[in-house]
């Protein structure tokens, strides 16, 4: 088990420096990538939760949603930091 540990950290690292590489494909022309970031991009409608006006501060969230009656939605990640805000 130790040997394939050892396999897969030097593999890893090969990658990270770059020494281990796959053969790179041909870079795409301009109007190609264009095109395929105006399909990519969402559209609008398509990310809602972008729309929200989310706030960084909890603090001002909790002020704000309690100066309007309104209750709180945590949107959490990172092992529970906050994404985006609140």
């Amino acid at each position: 088990m130790t040997h394939l540990i050892k396999l897969l950290t030097a593999v890893m690292f090969g990658l990270a420096i770059g020494t281990v590489r796959a053969d790179e494909p041909a870079p795409l022309p301009v109007e190609q990538v264009e095109k395929l970031h105006q399909v990519i991009k969402p559209q609008r409608g398509e990310a809602r939760w972008m729309e929200v006006d989310w706030h960084p501060n909890i603090w001002e969230a909790r002020q704000k949603a309690a100066r309007e009656g309104k209750p709180m939605f945590i949107w959490a990640g990172s092992g529970g930091a906050p994404a985006a805000g609140c």
